[in-house]
């Protein structure tokens, strides 16, 4: 043994000593109360067995054509239900059936930073073909407005927002 094969040696020796004093003498973590988690759950299935019979429902008012239902519907959910993606895709294809693109478009963008999965391919709740399409007609509907009005500021921020939203449908997975 050479002096290299020595010195490592010793090396591993005083880490795995260190390691071992580290763990023997760390200072117990507290620790969330059990109950909590365990009641936590339960709720929770309790609303989305309610979001779900909700959305169910949404669902048949926009197939059906009754959009100003269906968006009210959406509102009062989406107060009780903030970080729920799914109201938001809904409230967007509410307003494409309603032709405004520009304010859907502003809905699927909440949609997909409150769950990415509706551009994910390998999941059910894909919906990247759809807000293709709703971020085209977008695109063209703000493209005619700059042609009438090419000063507006607001017009330079919808841009950005469609341009986000083409990153975010290309950057998918594939």
């Amino acid at each position: 043994m050479d002096w290299f094969d020595r010195i490592s040696i010793g090396a591993v020796v005083a880490l795995s000593v260190g390691a071992l004093v580290l763990v023997q003498y760390h200072p117990g973590e507290v620790k969330p109360d059990r109950d909590l988690q365990q009641r936590a759950p339960v709720a929770d299935a309790a609303a989305n067995g309610e979001l779900a019979t909700n959305v169910r429902l949404i669902k048949n008012l926009i197939e059906s054509g009754n959009l100003s239902r269906a968006e009210s519907m959406i509102r009062e959910l989406k107060q009780t239900f903030r970080y729920q993606g799914e109201l938001s895709m809904l409230m967007g294809d509410v307003l494409m059936r309603k032709q405004q693109p520009i304010m859907a478009m502003h809905e699927y963008k909440e949609a997909i930073d409150l769950n990415p999965d509706y551009l994910d391919k390998k999941t059910p709740l894909f919906q990247g073909k759809k807000m293709k399409i709703a971020v085209g007609e977008a695109l063209a509907e703000i493209e005619d407005r700059n042609r009438q009005n090419p000063d507006d500021p607001s017009l330079k921020h919808e841009k950005k927002v469609i341009y986000y939203l083409y990153r975010r449908i290309a950057g998918s997975c594939s």
